[in-house]
């Protein structure tokens, strides 16, 4: 077994978790509940951790993990309907719901 990340940000190793198993990766979240526990247990006994079962998929499972940290590629674009500036990740405006492929965008 090897860690793959160590991260106070639960939903950072949730969404890596789906990813790598996506992939057919087997891994596991450690420390998933005691991470609201701070206190009087240790930060680094209590920070989330995943974990892969497979140390044959770890050069694989890095580069899930570096995939997933890069920024989209492409450009803010302007709702058709509102003219609010959304990022690229995006598909749909946040504030009025236009898709982004409406009215020739």
């Amino acid at each position: 077994m090897k860690m793959i990340l160590s991260s106070p940000d639960l939903a950072e190793i949730a969404h890596l978790k789906d990813l790598l198993e996506s992939a057919g990766m087997e891994c596991f979240i450690n420390n998933e509940v005691s991470a609201g526990l701070m206190g009087p247990i240790p930060l680094n006994e209590s920070t989330p951790e995943l974990w892969i079962q497979d140390d044959s998929r770890l050069d694989e499972a890095l580069q899930i993990k570096r995939d997933s940290q890069q920024p989209l590629e492409g450009k803010p674009w302007t709702c058709p309907k509102c003219g609010e500036q959304i990022e690229p990740q995006f598909t749909s405006c946040w504030k009025c719901g236009s898709a982004k492929g409406q009215r020739g965008i």
